[in-house]
């Protein structure tokens, strides 16, 4: 019913535009109101249900197509075992198909091929052909080789937590209760696998006497067989004695380590000569292979470090890290006085579900933030009861998206959830054009659901068809192949899910609540509000509007109301805009910014000279904008520097550094790390990397006492002043002067995993050519300013004893290479003889010549051998010690070998400037032939990503425009309206420079999703342009009443979408380039957009006019 007479006429040729599909499918559910709360009712408990079922993780799971083939030859060279066994396996496996890359290490006594797979193949499948492969060049392999094993690289290897046991108990205790507490983590749901660290192993000792060997020509071998013949256990069989059956068993094994002593090992005059004449039998502990020491007391006037035991836990992939850990925690209290004493000093450290807590609180938070953003910025665009049904798509569309997650297996990350705050400012797009649209048919007088259905009907295909748009945006995203695609494959598909949801809200429920809850006429007959209400009221919304502004900025994730300079500065902001609307906005509902805009945008139409004069100046931006890379002004990089809450120091003292003097040399960087009270724990593991590390193993492989990690857990980012930057630097600046060794620090990064920033790939098969290339390359690459942590890539190992053998003399004596090779083995790691069980343990019983380690060379002249007859032989007689230096590995790459040159940079250089200055400073260094030189790193993995994205760009656009040209039925519109993109660019790289940003991936990925979104504007635009022609106006009046008319739906829209990503850009640093790269190109975009694409419409219309005219002219002349 039309109750505006006024208006009557312009209404009813509205009302009698033809019901399309769209209205037709929300003129349904308007008349089905039931239905849809049924529906509402159904997305609330699917929503909640995903939430609460949903896994929690700090990044999405990333597949690492490689495959891994490791093959032990003890005892072997790096050079043996590159020739006999690496070289054989690489041809092999060269036959496979689908492989990106393969290389390999040849350490001493182990072989190592790594095999990357080109994404989307069946791991599966590839790595039973890779065993198939290494079955058939086993039988090729040397003797002493051990059978590969053939493995994946699994990406749930990392710790989600280390428990660190200490107290007033020795190692050997301390161990035994871990081994308990091991068996109860085990038994938790989604644990996959606890691994101790440290403590001590007990070990039955035996030293014998080698004087006394001597005496009774007894040999270590001799002794061995005589310990390992006594000590069994050994079934007889089964007999019928008596009429009853018996099992007959023999029964010798030792149950204690003093009966030992009672093992005759010889007879000598008939007399047996007992193990106790000629050894001492010890029960005790091997030698410790590392340490571990936790921090205690920070913060106190005597901080010190504990040594500790600890028990690094893994999770399952589905394993929802958050509940584990809570798990864990709940476990550990309920078994104090039960799996382990009371009084055990039990600590946590690198809890991964406190970083993870921490990021999805800070993810959430801000997507309150712009979700309150959003609904303050409705309040001011429309009215209040108009806003609430509008804002009523967020909630529904997030909970719908929740349950499409949780059906494709999603998990909640900082990632997913970083896409879902992308999606709220848009997710009202669609609810506002159309509600804007309703409300104008009702301010002509029409009633609520006669608006609704009309309103609807005649903005639907336009809603659809921009976010058709958006969502082929953000398609092709989904196709980014290898690592970095699987990083990123939960933006597109979040986005995806979350427009979908709100395009089927807005046209379903949104008109219905527009039907339902909108009775009251926009006439001069409306019912007058009571004054209190009305002056109370208005009062109320400024009030309601100004601490939503506060809460959307605070800057807690607590939930507490802990307010800064942003919370004051946009609750105030938003409360003045409230109060201009309510107390001083027109009475007419115009705005005198939108007539300055309608006059404006006629006084340009009207000129062709100033049409061309917008153009040209649009061109001149997008290009200078363009030249802002190219000029060094805005710099490129793959991934930003953020805030975390760990850092490592990595402590690489040189090969053969013992454990004890790599312990002292941790002990001062401890020392120095007790004075920053940002630090909330730290966890030193010395002789390897300890439990976390996701260092190469070929690089470290076997026992490491030179080497030593210190794990940092930070205080969270409220807590503390300094960022993990700051601090890192700090570190570095501290540790530098430390001689002895070579101490990094190395910042937790964010994001997929990626190269080194700087790392150059140095080929061929002169050895010797590649290590001198490889020493100039690292000299000149630490002369550019904003490097640091080079490494030449010179694998040296251990300084090196060579037992050369006299073959003649060994001989002549009854010996040879292997006796004489096992016989300093002996020496030095003692001879198992046998197992000792002890409450249900096996203890290793070990023979020794020595109580303890040869300490000296002239330890290992005085050895004795032992010939086949018993005679001891004196090492110096058959054998002689030659000092060397041993390759710690040797590499290959792609069948060649090679060694790699790396750095680290500073947070204020770029990969590609360093590496564009590295370039220049070897251009006069003449390579010697057959080496190859090439480039690897960030850099490869930034131009192999943005390539990617460049491609996703283009299929964008294709796709954008196909959509367009089937909504339009037009060639040439699709094309006025994909101008807006370069437009946007125009906002993006200056935007960043202003910031102080840098145009990473992420910053790509957000011009990517700008392809979608910036053109929704012109849609909406272009459609209406086109509808008012159908109904008869001129091109210049359709052009300028559309202006006026779309001017508050797309200034909302798009202010909407910025203030939904505005918190999360400015409070969640990974992702600041793209959100500030999408909020400058969306701004600049939507201003240009008012303009510019009326104006090209013009001129392309006119240009279609003069075409068409020719065309008929030259048809008449015809």
């Amino acid at each position: 019913m039309i109750q505006d007479k006024k208006n009557g006429t312009d209404v009813i040729l509205e009302l009698q535009d033809q019901y399309n599909f769209l209205g037709k499918w929300a003129s349904f559910f308007i008349k089905r109101h039931r239905l849809i709360y049924l529906i509402i009712l159904m997305l609330i408990i699917w929503g909640v249900t995903a939430y609460n079922e949903l896994p929690r993780e700090v990044n999405p799971k990333v597949v690492i197509p490689y495959g891994m083939v490791l093959t032990t030859y003890n005892g072997a060279s790096p050079e043996e075992v590159e020739f006999l066994v690496t070289n054989k396996l690489e041809k092999k496996l060269d036959e496979l198909e689908n492989v990106k890359n393969m290389s390999s290490s040849s350490g001493l006594g182990y072989s190592m091929v790594f095999i990357e797979f080109e994404t989307g193949v069946d791991m599966d499948e590839m790595i039973q052909k890779v065993r198939d492969k290494v079955a058939a060049v086993q039988p090729d392999l040397p003797d002493g080789a051990d059978i590969p094993e053939v493995s994946d690289f699994k990406t749930n290897n990392t710790p989600i937590m280390i428990i660190n046991l200490a107290g007033e108990y020795d190692f050997a205790q301390l161990k035994k209760t871990a081994e308990k507490i091991k068996d109860e983590l085990e038994k938790i749901n989604h644990v996959s696998d606890v691994e101790i660290i440290g403590g001590l192993e007990r070990e039955i000792k035996i030293t014998v006497d080698p004087q006394k060997l001597a005496v009774y020509n007894l040999s270590l071998d001799q002794i061995s067989a005589a310990i390992s013949q006594s000590n069994i256990n050994f079934p007889g069989g089964n007999i019928t004695l008596d009429n009853k059956q018996y099992n007959i068993r023999t029964v010798g094994q030792y149950i204690e380590a003093e009966q030992l002593k009672h093992v005759i090992v010889s007879y000598i005059d008939s007399s047996p000569l007992l193990l106790g004449d000629i050894a001492k039998v010890e029960d005790g502990y091997k030698d410790a292979e590392s340490y571990s020491r936790m921090a205690v007391e920070l913060g106190s006037d005597k901080p010190g470090t504990q040594k500790t035991v600890a028990l690094s836990v893994k999770k399952k992939e589905a394993g929802d890290v958050i509940k584990i850990s809570k798990d864990i925690r709940n476990m550990l209290e309920s078994k104090k006085g039960i799996v382990y004493p009371e009084n055990l000093q039990v600590e946590i450290s690198g809890d991964t579900s406190v970083y993870v807590q921490d990021e999805l609180g800070t993810v959430i938070n801000n997507a309150q933030s712009g979700l309150f953003l959003v609904i303050m910025v409705l309040f001011l665009f429309i009215g209040l009861r108009e806003s609430i049904i509008v804002s009523f798509v967020i909630p529904l569309a997030i909970l719908s998206t929740l349950g499409l997650m949780n059906v494709s297996g999603i998990t909640f990350n900082t990632v997913s959830l970083f896409s879902l705050v992308l999606s709220v400012g848009m997710l009202v797009d669609n609810g506002v054009v159309i509600m804007e649209n309703i409300d104008r048919l009702r301010l002509m007088g029409v009633d609520s659901e006669l608006a609704a259905e009309a309103g609807t009907n005649q903005i639907a295909p336009a809603v659809a068809s921009s976010t058709l748009t958006t969502l082929a945006a953000f398609f092709p995203l989904i196709l980014t192949a290898g690592i970095m695609g699987d990083f990123i494959r939960d933006i597109p598909k979040v986005v995806i899910f979350a427009l979908s949801a709100s395009l089927f809200i807005a046209l379903t429920v949104t008109p219905i609540l527009s039907s339902r809850l909108l009775k009251q006429q926009h006439s001069s007959r409306k019912k007058k509000e009571h004054p209190y209400i009305k002056k109370y009221g208005k009062m109320l919304s400024i009030i309601i509007v100004f601490i939503l502004g506060m809460y959307s900025f605070k800057y807690s994730n607590t939930g507490a109301f802990e307010f800064g300079i942003l919370s004051w500065l946009f609750g105030i902001v938003f409360a003045v805009l409230m109060y201009l609307k309510l107390y001083r906005s027109r009475k007419d509902n115009k705005h005198p910014l939108i007539d300055w805009y309608g006059e404006k945008l006629y006084w340009i139409l009207s000129s062709r000279k100033r049409k061309l004069v917008v153009i040209g100046i649009s061109i001149i931006l997008f290009v200078s904008s363009m030249l802002l890379i190219p000029l060094g002004i805005l710099k490129v990089e793959m991934f930003g520097a953020t805030d975390s809450t760990r850092l490592y120091i990595d402590i690489n003292a040189p090969k053969g550094t013992t454990l004890e003097s790599t312990s002292v040399l941790a002990e001062e960087v401890e020392k120095r790390l007790f004075k920053y009270t940002e630090i909330k724990s730290f966890v030193s593991n010395i002789g390897a990397y300890g439990a976390d590390s996701l260092n190469d193993f070929s690089a470290n492989s076997g026992s490491t006492p030179n080497l030593a990690r210190i794990t940092i857990d930070l205080y969270e980012k409220d807590y503390r002043e300094k960022t993990s930057m700051q601090l890192a630097e700090e570190f570095r600046e501290m540790l530098k002067n430390i001689p002895g060794a070579e101490i990094k620090v190395q910042e937790l990064v964010t994001g997929p995993p990626t190269g080194t920033p700087i790392y150059i790939r140095i080929k061929g098969e002169n050895l010797e050519d590649l290590k001198q290339v490889a020493k100039e390359y690292a000299l000149r690459l630490e002369a550019i300013q904003g490097t640091r942590d080079i490494e030449d890539g010179i694998n040296i190992g251990a300084p090196e004893l060579q037992v050369r053998v006299n073959k003649a003399k060994a001989a002549a004596l009854g010996l040879n290479d292997m006796t004489i090779a096992f016989g300093v083995r002996n020496a030095i790691y003692g001879l198992t003889a046998t197992t000792f069980r002890s409450n249900q343990d096996e203890i290793d019983v070990v023979i020794r010549t020595t109580k303890e380690r040869l300490k000296t060379v002239e330890d290992i002249r005085n050895l004795y051998f032992y010939s086949r007859s018993g005679q001891a032989v004196p090492f110096s007689q058959v054998a002689e010690i030659v000092d060397s230096e041993s390759l710690n590995a040797i590499r290959h790459e792609d069948m060649k070998r090679l060694i790699s040159v790396s750095a680290n940079i500073d947070t204020n250089i770029t990969a590609g400037e360093v590496l564009e200055a590295f370039k220049k400073a070897v251009s006069d260094y003449p390579l010697p032939e057959g080496v190859i030189i090439e480039y690897g790193g960030e850099m490869e993995d930034m131009e192999e990503s943005f390539t990617d994205m460049f491609t996703n760009m283009i299929i964008a656009a294709i796709l954008v425009y196909l959509i367009l040209a089937t909504q339009f039925n037009s060639l040439s519109q699709p094309l006025i309206i994909l101008f807006t993109v370069p437009l946007a660019l125009i906002g993006v790289m200056p935007g960043l420079a202003i910031t102080g940003h840098k145009f990473d991936f992420l910053a790509f990925i957000g011009v990517v999703a700008l392809v979608g979104i910036a053109v929704n504007n012109a849609i909406v635009l272009v459609d209406y342009i086109n509808y008012l022609r159908k109904k008869g106006y001129s091109v210049i009046d359709a052009v300028k009443e559309t202006g006026i008319t779309r001017f508050k739906p797309v200034m909302a829209t798009t202010i909407t979408t910025i203030g939904g990503i505005l918190p999360m850009t400015l409070k969640q640093p990974f992702f600041a380039s793209m959100g500030y790269g999408l909020m400058f190109g969306l701004s600049v975009s939507t201003l240009l957009t008012l303009v510019v694409i009326p104006v090209l419409y013009t001129i392309i219309d006119r240009a279609k006019e003069i075409g068409s005219g020719f065309l008929s002219k030259k048809e008449m002349n015809l």
